[in-house]
This record gives structure tokens, C-alpha cells and sequence, in this order.
């Protein structure tokens, strides 16, 4: 197998294992803070591959990869800042 299409393999290998475990998180009902933490990790993990290998921009050096990279940081920390909002409840 050639060098690239063994990296897209593998790549898409990791996407694939990480949604599978976020699903069974989910259906086993597990939460709390540190499972979201786990996740939004997850999240950010599957972005930057998504971001390196299939966007292509794993060898660019330019803002175009920062703009990309940073919107992915942008949205994971507002997941992470509604979740604990709503988990501190309503006064």
C-alpha cells in the first residue's frame, strides 16, 4: 500500500474508533465533567486530523491553517463553556 493511502487509512482508522467510543459513551449514558472533558478532546482530536490530512494543510504554513485550527479551538471551548454553564444549574 502506498505511503499516503496507508496515512489516509490509518487516519480515517483513528475517526472512526474515536466516534464509535463516543457513541457507546453516549448510549451507556455515561456523563459528568470529566467524560465531557474526555470528549471534547476527542472532538478536537478528530478536528485536527480532519484539519491535517483530508484538508490538506498539514504542511502548510500559513494563517489559512491558524484561522482553521483556531475556529476548531473556538467551537470546542464554547461547547466546553455551555456545558458547564448549564451544569451549574438555574438560580
Amino acid at each position: 500500500m502506498e505511503k499516503a493511502n496507508r496515512n489516509a487509512f490509518l487516519v480515517w482508522l483513528v475517526l472512526v474508533v474515536l466516534t464509535l467510543v463516543t457513541y457507546m459513551v453516549g448510549k451507556l449514558g455515561y456523563g459528568g465533567v470529566t467524560v465531557v472533558a474526555l470528549l471534547l478532546l476527542s472532538i478536537s482530536i478528530k478536528g485536527q486530523l480532519v484539519i491535517d490530512f483530508f484538508m490538506g494543510l498539514a504542511q502548510v504554513h500559513s494563517r489559512w491553517k491558524w484561522v482553521v485550527t483556531g475556529w476548531l479551538i473556538a467551537v470546542v471551548l464554547l461547547i466546553g463553556l455551555a456545558y458547564w454553564i448549564s451544569s451549574r444549574g438555574v438560580p
